[in-house]
């Protein structure tokens, strides 16, 4: 029987009345593998209107279906990667099981965004998925993806395009969160971002996972480089699985991008709860800064014993007051 409740293993790094608000009247695109909406705890999401697959022919994110009801099913490596990492946020108790996200209240659309053999993405429709989540209207799009550089080269993409859709991301009032590549232990990160998609562009919000020897080694290396934003702990975790299963992992980039965007969530609904109305986009820099009132920085943070997730920022996130201060 699992019992993991995401709202308890996050507690220390968030207000609790952004906690209470669950994320209600927040909007958030997810681009990924799609989701198994036949498992139980997360059966909720099969929604019309929230469901669209930009990896089919002929998909046009400025003519989008209203009913959008496309098939998003993820058959990702048996496992299921939007699925697990979506659980995160989303699931729901069942059968005696309590798998619980943190922002179950959140309106989630789901784009799915890799190749008909579920193996793999592609630039194209990354692009097109991201192009239809601001055409959607939401406040956060959540992308746990990354190319290398040369992928955007190889597939043709040209410069002018990449402009054209990030220059809508830059319009529009939502935040991209994309994944930085998974690094072992003895890897470098300087050049990261740079040297890999999204995460090269000015627009995103990098987020990376980082074990209890990278914390110790790299703190420096790590916080001196351009574009990296925010780091989870690799604590082991629970997620659901396809097939109505689950599994137990350590937090991975991908997870650790889903998780900063739905503290992300939080955030946005407590705002919004307080200014109903009034409520205004805050300038990205004021963002991250309000974001990560209790996150840990990276030059300054205690020793972590690896048993529970610790959310980090580095000196790309300015830090003091800031004007939404909530407690």
């Amino acid at each position: 029987m699992i019992q993991f409740d995401w709202a308890e293993k996050i507690q220390n790094q968030v207000f609790k009345s952004w906690l209470d608000t669950k994320g209600a009247g927040v909007k958030i695109a997810v681009l990924d593998t799609g989701v198994d909406l036949s498992h139980q705890a997360l059966k909720h999401l099969n929604k019309l209107g929230h469901k669209f697959n930009a990896a089919k022919p002929g998909f046009n994110p400025a003519q989008l279906n209203p009913s959008g009801d496309d098939d998003i099913n993820d058959l990702h490596r048996k496992k299921g990667h939007g699925t697990q990492c979506l659980s995160t946020l989303t699931a729901m108790a069942e059968d005696g099981n309590a798998l619980l996200g943190f922002v179950p209240l959140a309106d989630f659309y789901i784009l799915k965004i890799n190749t008909p053999d579920h193996k793999f993405f592609k630039v194209k429709d990354f692009l097109k998925g991201l192009e239809a989540a601001i055409n959607l209207g939401v406040d956060l799009i959540v992308a746990s993806v990354s190319f290398a550089k040369k992928d955007v080269e190889l597939e043709g993409v040209m410069p002018a395009e990449l402009d054209r859709v990030f220059g809508l991301l830059s319009n529009s009032d939502a935040v991209l969160f994309a994944s930085l590549p998974n690094r072992d232990d003895d890897e470098s990160w300087v050049g990261l971002p740079a040297a890999n998609f999204p995460s090269m562009r000015p627009e995103v919000v990098n987020v990376g996972a980082i074990t209890q020897s990278v914390l110790v080694n790299r703190r420096a290396e790590i916080d001196g480089v351009n574009g990296i934003h925010f780091l989870v702990a690799t604590a082991n975790a629970q997620f659901c699985k396809i097939k109505n299963e689950y599994v137990q992992e350590a937090i991975s980039s991908s997870y650790a991008t889903y998780l900063v965007a739905g503290v992300a969530a939080l955030y946005i609904a407590s705002i919004k709860k307080r200014e109903q109305q009034d409520y205004k986009v805050r300038p990205i820099t004021n963002f991250l800064k309000g974001l990560s009132q209790k996150f840990e920085h990276l030059l300054e943070a205690p020793d972590w014993d690896g048993t529970s997730p610790v959310f980090y920022k580095t000196s790309a996130v300015q830090t003091g007051p800031a004007d939404e201060t909530i407690s």
